[in-house]
């Protein structure tokens, strides 16, 4: 290893190997919720996970913990391939797309914003994978209720996440360990 290359530091590895870890349980455990209302819509409490790395960890392990958590779930519950499978990757991506944009691109966004603005472009990322699927554009009329949601729910999601943030326990643990 060169004096330019990264260490891995094993402490932040074993943290990210946490934050996966529940990340998947959250989103086993809410696959068992039945909607509240309206069909298809979730919490979407696996956020508050990938927003908490994103901003205390860094864009590439929130990206890397997001599409494991899609994979490891898929596979766990059966559905790899599947349409929901792809519902979920798709929205995924799109979410934390707009996350890295808005929390590098565009800083004055507070979390809460980004994970509304996250949230919204998931749901938007499952409609066009809906339509595309169903080949009718039908679909698109469901869109401002699961967005409606999707507002709802990303604000809940921003204010936890945050919470969390403000109570110091990653900082604390990158101080600790130096990473």
């Amino acid at each position: 290893m060169t004096s330019k290359s990264k260490k891995i530091n094993v402490h932040k590895v074993a943290l990210l190997a946490i934050l996966t870890s529940i990340s998947i349980v959250i989103a086993i455990i809410e696959s068992f919720i039945p909607s509240i209302g309206i069909p298809g819509v979730k919490l979407g409490l696996t956020n508050i996970v990938i927003l908490i790395i994103l901003y205390e960890l860094g864009v590439f392990e929130a990206i890397i913990v997001d599409l494991l958590r899609v994979f490891l779930v898929s596979f766990i519950r059966g559905t790899f391939l599947s349409m929901g499978f792809v519902m979920s990757l798709t929205g995924a991506i799109l979410s934390i797309a707009v996350m890295v944009l808005l929390h590098l691109v565009i800083k004055k966004f507070l979390i809460v914003g980004v994970s509304v603005l996250s949230a919204i472009a998931h749901v938007t990322g499952q409609i066009i994978v809906a339509v595309i699927y169903l080949g009718s554009g039908y679909v698109f009329y469901y869109l401002p209720i699961i967005a409606l949601s999707a507002v709802i729910t990303g604000i809940f999601v921003g204010i936890v996440a945050q919470l969390i943030i403000n109570t110091k326990v990653i900082q604390k643990q990158k101080e600790k360990y130096k990473f």
